[in-house]
């Protein structure tokens, strides 16, 4: 067995001379380093005339990162585990800890520190601390697999309200079954004389996403977090506050039986701002295993809670992408939008997904066969509730070759699409299809983005295209064709392949080379969509990148401004 005792000859003795040198009496767990090769110190610090027992463990990766240090008989309401009793002696960043620093320091010095701050006045302790939250119920983890998703309504109840009933809400894809994966759908209360009031609807988004059976529960609100992180502890603590929802009713499922009771109660969530938390208990029966039960932390979900975690000011929630071309740059880019919360994308495109191209298209090989359209709404249904995914199955310039009777243009096709679009974005790389986008948008005064790499995968390029500030699409190709203000990116036209079988010859490229076209693509689109575009100086129109000769080597960007071409009829003088 292999200890970092081992590895760094010397170093346990020197930590425990640090604690003989600092009048330290600790003693080393003799037992659990010979049976386990655990390094464990016990021993007590005087503290304002009290000897406050603690116990020194060291990880398995030491002395690059910290030994922990537990206060076992020591209650204290922050920056202590309230179930473990470790004790927050550092912020949780592993840049807090040096190498060199022992575990004795952590007790004579970071120990007796942080029982001074919290025996202070709450602000002496507020402008110390990490500005962060305390939230209980992040000691309450379960197995994973399991989820229950809290809408924002239901952090929203009111605190009188105490005890009831409910439904959990699972998807069609994912059936009720012992593994719980769900939504709260509804919440009711349940008062005096057995009337009940509803206190909590999930949002449309969710349930249209969690669009399968509904499983109920019981529910109470707990003076603050139960004693224990068991489920035993969730239970009794649900059990005292009202008799009876401790044991919630048994109900089938697909691979046996299962009974949720959820327990509410305040945590902080940032620093000083404290709201409702959810803990369920999942009691499980399978047949012949028997009875068992396990914990689930609820999860907060809704359009804020992912926000939070974006840029400020990107906030996509109203705005509608069409996007024409879903191969390996539009899928990355359909997905990156989604992940940004867009509102709604609609996509177009004919093909299904071959196993060969999974080398570059987003969703490998479990979507080969499938439409691309198809694939995408499969995805985005389950993983983004609230981005609307719109799929059109449909190739541009098809109708040519069909003979069949038809009440629709592709010109109808295309007013249905872009009508309410806030922005059209090209990834078919199709010149002809780019032209025909580029008319109608200019029409209608909707901006363009054109995203695409080029042959080789040796450069690629992001360009908008605005109605009234920037030139059109047609002076971005006669720039482009002339060299002088627009460097085209490179491309390497002997980089081309016909995969055996494949009808259509294509270019050698990995994921990660189309990668950074992709970011900047949607990086663009979010600017364009959350910020607008205002013809002013400093403002880029076009990114062109460049793979040099060193692959290892980061693409060259270049930026450029989109000009009025001299030689475009339709925007010269303007």
């Amino acid at each position: 067995m292999q200890t970092w005792v081992d590895r760094f000859p010397g170093r346990l003795e020197y930590e425990l001379a640090d604690f003989a040198k600092r009048e330290l009496e600790f003693e080393l767990d003799e037992e659990q380093l010979d049976e386990q090769g655990r390094v464990v110190l016990r021993g007590s610090l005087a503290y304002e005339g009290e000897e406050i027992r603690l116990e020194v463990r060291y990880p398995d990766l030491f002395p690059y990162l910290r030994p922990v240090v537990i206060a076992p008989e020591l209650k204290r309401e922050r920056h202590q585990n309230p179930y473990g009793k470790e004790l927050c002696l550092l912020e949780p960043s592993t840049r807090a800890w040096d190498t060199d620093t022992t575990a004795a320091w952590l007790v004579a010095k970071r120990v007796p520190y942080l029982l001074r701050l919290l025996d202070a006045d709450p602000e002496t302790l507020r402008r110390a601390e990490v500005p962060q939250g305390e939230p209980a119920s992040s000691y309450f983890e379960g197995p994973p697999g399991s989820a229950v998703f809290v809408p924002q309504a239901a952090l929203d109840m009111p605190t009188e309200a105490r005890a009831g009933s409910g439904r959990l809400a699972f998807s069609v894809m994912e059936p009720p079954q012992p593994e719980v994966r769900a939504v709260i759908a509804e919440v009711v209360e349940k008062g005096r004389n057995n009337k009940t009031r509803s206190l909590v609807k999930a949002d449309e988004a969710l349930l249209s996403h969690f669009a399968g059976e509904r499983v109920p529960f019981r529910w109470a609100r707990l003076p603050r977090e139960p004693g224990s992180n068991t489920p035993q502890g969730v239970l009794e603590a649900l059990e005292t506050s009202r008799p009876g929802f401790g044991s919630p009713p048994w109900q089938a499922v697909h691979g046996g039986r299962i009974a949720v009771a959820g327990a509410v109660f305040q945590e902080e969530v940032r620093q000083g701002c404290w709201e409702d938390a959810w803990v369920f208990v999942v009691r499980v029966r399978l047949d012949p295993q028997g009875e068992g039960d396990y914990l689930i932390r609820g999860q907060r979900l809704s359009r804020h809670d992912l926000e939070d975690r974006l840029p400020v000011g990107l906030r996509l929630g109203g705005r509608t992408v069409s996007l024409v071309g879903l191969g390996s740059v539009g899928s990355g880019l359909a997905f990156e939008l989604a992940r940004a919360g867009l509102g709604e994308l609609r996509g177009m495109d004919p093909d299904k997904v071959d196993a060969g191209t999974t080398v570059r298209w987003l969703l490998g090989l479990g979507a080969a066969g499938r439409l691309k359209v198809g694939a995408l709404a499969r995805r985005m249904a389950r993983d983004y509730p609230y981005t609307e995914f719109k799929g059109v199955v449909h190739g541009l310039g098809q109708s040519a070759a069909r003979r069949e009777a038809r009440v629709r243009t592709e010109l109808d096709i295309l007013d249905d699409f872009l009508r309410g679009a806030d922005l059209v974005v090209d990834a078919s790389a199709e010149i002809g299809v780019q032209q025909v986008l580029a008319e109608l948008a200019a029409e209608r005064g909707v901006p363009q983005l054109y995203v695409s790499t080029t042959e080789g995968a040796k450069g690629g390029i992001v360009a908008r295209v605005v109605p009234g500030v920037t030139g059109c699409w047609m002076c971005l190709q006669r720039h482009l064709d002339d060299d002088r203000e627009i460097q085209a990116p490179p491309r390497d036209k002997t980089a081309t392949v016909q995969p055996r079988g494949c009808s259509t010859l294509t270019f050698r490229g990995a994921g990660f080379d189309i990668a950074p076209v992709i970011a900047q693509g949607a990086r663009l689109a979010a600017s364009m969509l959350c910020d607008g575009i205002e013809d002013n100086d400093d403002r880029y129109d076009v990114f062109t990148c460049a793979f040099g000769e060193d692959r290892l080597l980061p693409p060259r960007w270049s930026a450029h401004r989109l000009t009025s071409h001299p030689e475009c009829s339709a925007c010269a003088g303007s």
